[in-house]
């Protein structure tokens, strides 16, 4: 007699342990494929940062190396640290936010505290609610030969294209500028980088390449955007090779005025080294900085931070890096 044979198929039992590897596997490939796309993430943020960074510093090495100088009692390079945000108006910054970069002890630290004993390191340094507004006369290599130009770099948090206005839709960003002043201009006002007529009371950003733009950079000046520090150490040369250190002389000293060099005071010497430094965010940092600044609760401050001050430095510091750069000046006479 030839028995009925059920059909063949899966116990639950299987399709427990079949969907239970499934799931596991799809786990294991969610992760590696995670881990991918931030490694390229940090990957392309790194790349981009360093192209930047590259940049801005090759510029201002090559901007400081053709630095010149004459003992005229003229300021030929300066540097100030601005704390006081209603100040920068002038300078094109957009200062109205729910939370901006803070301008209380927590920003300066021109001189940051040493580490184990050791010196100072500049990497650790925080330059103000600003940066380092620096200024300078150098030469530009034109069809007629060098000439004298007025140059500076500082840091505008403003819209990345068009007027300097809340209400203007494009996205609020640090932004590092190089403004420099036509040497037409700059014969016509001469080489005190002080002068009146290199400043600005506009809010929205001067013409391009005029005297105000010294003060106030024009958007076409933009030189590398997520720059959220920019910050100099200036140096002189003793009668040995050392150098020493001329500015910041300590934490509160702000401004520098290079007037004469040999024996005058080192708060009006022109400097024969600058250490240069700039703070960059990566992408993803930039867009959570600006989220925060932002407020309306789009991100919450984490209870590990205890101020809004705090927190803003923890998100740039997670999400930054710093490259340094040292340049000889040669600081030639005209």
């Amino acid at each position: 007699m030839n028995a009925n044979r059920a059909p063949g198929g899966f116990t639950l039992l299987e399709l427990l342990v079949a969907v239970t590897i499934t799931l596991v596997l799809a786990g294991l490939m969610l992760s590696v494929v995670t881990n991918t796309l931030n490694l390229w993430h940090r990957t392309q943020d790194n790349s981009s940062t360093s192209a930047q960074a590259k940049l801005a510093l090759d510029m201002i090495e090559r901007d400081l190396q053709t630095a010149v100088f004459r003992k005229d009692d003229g300021t030929w390079l300066a540097v100030d640290v601005h704390n006081t945000p209603v100040t920068l108006t002038s300078h094109g910054w957009l200062t109205t936010a729910a939370l901006l970069k803070p301008a209380t002890t927590e920003s300066q630290r021109l001189l940051p505290d040493p580490v184990g004993g050791s010196s100072p390191r500049f990497s650790d340094g925080r330059f103000g609610f600003s940066g380092a507004w620096l200024r300078f006369i150098t030469t530009t290599v034109a069809a007629d030969g060098s000439l004298p130009t007025a140059v500076s770099y500082q840091i505008a948090r403003r819209p990345l294209s068009g007027s300097i206005t809340t209400t203007n839709p494009a996205e609020v960003r640090y932004t590092l500028f190089r403004s420099a002043v036509s040497a037409e201009y700059t014969l016509a006002n001469g080489n005190e980088v002080t002068n009146p007529a290199y400043g600005s009371v506009a809010t929205n950003p001067s013409a391009s390449r005029s005297p105000a733009t010294l003060t106030n950079p024009n958007n076409s000046d933009a030189l590398a955007t997520n720059v959220v520090d920019f910050g100099v150490w200036l140096y002189v040369r003793d009668s040995g090779g050392g150098l020493r250190q001329i500015f910041p002389a300590d934490n509160s000293d702000t401004s520098h005025a290079a007037r004469d060099t040999g024996t005058a005071p080192d708060s009006s010497r022109f400097p024969d080294v600058a250490d240069v430094m700039v703070r960059i965010l990566s992408e993803q940092g930039a867009t959570l900085l600006s989220d925060i600044e932002k407020g309306g609760g789009r991100v919450a401050r984490p209870a590990e931070c205890g101020t809004d001050a705090d927190w803003w430095w923890t998100v740039v510091e997670t999400h930054s890096r710093v490259y340094l750069r040292r340049v000889e000046i040669k600081g030639a006479s005209l």
